[in-house]
């Protein structure tokens, strides 16, 4: 069914710019940062995320030519199957690093969990949308609960705490705004934090000292503590200008590990400075503003949360990579949106962007 003139006159080009500025400062610091690796894979990092973001841009206009509610409607089905790659990935992993978080399937490797962020949302919203629901916010949060508990779960079994946590995130912000009542949602956050003290046996051993070495930086310096210590590094040597465009000797020498996946932005710190850093954060903080801006503008209840929930999930990623990189909270693995090396990751970015998009062009439909 082709598209209405007056639906497509609705995107939001700033936010589709602003979102490739950030993809294309992302290719240039994987280079920066794969440039002299010894590995030729690793080398062929920024042209293969260059061929992701091409097809990260189809999947968002794909997602954006779709009325958004027929997504919404569809959404327990969606997560389900998003479940179910979760599960997948528990009895058929591909390993790497000694994690499962990816799935081979011959042609592709991906990771369901970056699928399941999508889909969370979107379950979120057609729970917290429902009309018949309106007057039963308790059903409406254990609802909630079970929808991201359940992945958050199997991610965790990966194990992948970064992503897990993450999932916890869209459920904050779309209960806020979805529930008339907020002390359902006060009882529980009190029960929730309560909750999470018998989580730390729960943690693989490795995560347990991570979160050590966080509150006591001098514990492993070697070992847990090794990452965090030289992110610092790299990013307190850059300054206020930065050392230049492949001239950081973080980035060179490679004392950072994963610099061209969860630690990028140590990458951009060192050769970009205080200034360059600034300039992202400030991308990032418009991005935000848009996704709200196009949330409190949307012509229904679903289209608010669905907004919301895809801005939530990219802000709150992206301030968490910033503060861990920068070390105001512990490691845990989780990639800077649109900027961080994988495919996986950046596709379910463009999905959110798409479904922001998606919401705006329809503001005005009937």
């Amino acid at each position: 069914m082709p598209l209405d003139r007056r639906i497509l006159a609705n995107i939001n080009w700033w936010l589709i710019l602003l979102v490739m500025i950030l993809c294309f400062a992302g290719i240039v610091n994987i280079y920066s940062a794969t440039a002299e690796s010894d590995s030729q894979a690793i080398r062929s990092a920024p042209r293969l995320q260059t061929r992701w973001v091409g097809i990260g841009l189809v999947v968002m206009f794909f997602v954006m030519a779709l009325d958004y509610n027929r997504l919404v409607k569809g959404a327990f089905l969606l997560h389900f199957m998003g479940c179910i790659g979760l599960l997948a990935v528990l009895f058929f992993p591909s390993e790497a690093a000694g994690v499962r978080r990816w799935l081979n399937l011959g042609i592709v490797r991906f990771q369901p969990s970056e699928i399941v962020k999508v889909t969370t949302v979107l379950a979120l919203v057609r729970l917290f949308s429902a009309e018949q629901l309106q007057m039963r916010p308790w059903l409406k949060l254990l609802g909630g609960l079970g929808i991201v508990a359940v992945p958050a779960a199997l991610i965790l079994k990966q194990p992948d705490l970064g992503t897990a946590a993450m999932l916890f995130v869209p459920l904050l912000f779309i209960s806020l705004v979805g529930l008339s009542r907020l002390k359902p949602l006060l009882i529980t956050a009190v029960a929730g934090a309560f909750c999470s003290i018998p989580g730390w046996f729960m943690l693989k051993d490795y995560q347990q000292r991570r979160l050590i070495a966080f509150f006591n930086p001098g514990y492993d310096e070697l070992g847990a503590g090794y990452q965090a210590i030289q992110s610092r590094i790299a990013v307190g040597s850059g300054g206020v200008w930065g050392k230049g465009f492949h001239r950081g000797t973080q980035v060179r020498l490679q004392f950072v590990p994963a610099q061209h996946t969860d630690f990028v932005f140590s990458v951009h710190a060192e050769e970009h400075g205080l200034v360059g850093s600034t300039l992202v954060m400030l991308v990032m903080v418009v991005i935000t503003a848009i996704g709200v801006s196009i949330a409190v503008r949307a012509k229904d209840k679903a289209g608010l949360l669905l907004a919301l929930g895809c801005t939530s999930v990219i802000a709150g990623q992206f301030l968490t990579n910033v503060a861990m990189v920068v070390g105001f909270l512990p490691i845990t693995g989780l990639p800077l949106p649109f900027m961080s090396y994988g495919g996986s990751s950046i596709l379910a970015m463009f999905a959110m962007v798409g479904l922001i998009e998606s919401v705006n062009m329809r503001r005005f439909a009937f």
